[in-house]
């Protein structure tokens, strides 16, 4: 399994408990021992408007929320 893969695994399973979360990129990349960029790519081609996801970012705070939308 990809790395790109357990990421987007390990997202979706905090809407297990929520249908909004909010995620620090920098923290993602510490636990899973890479880039802030590849979380980046995670959320920019895993996590778009027609798969169901809105994603906004806090550039200030380095952060994102994902929401999910209801089916």
């Amino acid at each position: 399994m990809r790395i790109s893969d357990i990421i987007e695994d390990f997202i979706k399973d905090l809407f297990d408990d929520d249908e909004e979360i909010e995620i620090q990129r920098n923290d993602l990349a510490q636990k899973f021992n890479c880039v802030p960029s590849q979380i980046n790519y995670v959320i920019a081609t895993r996590f778009k408007p027609s798969q169901g996801y809105y994603v906004e970012s806090r550039r200030g705070r380095r952060r994102s929320h994902y929401n999910k939308k209801s089916k």
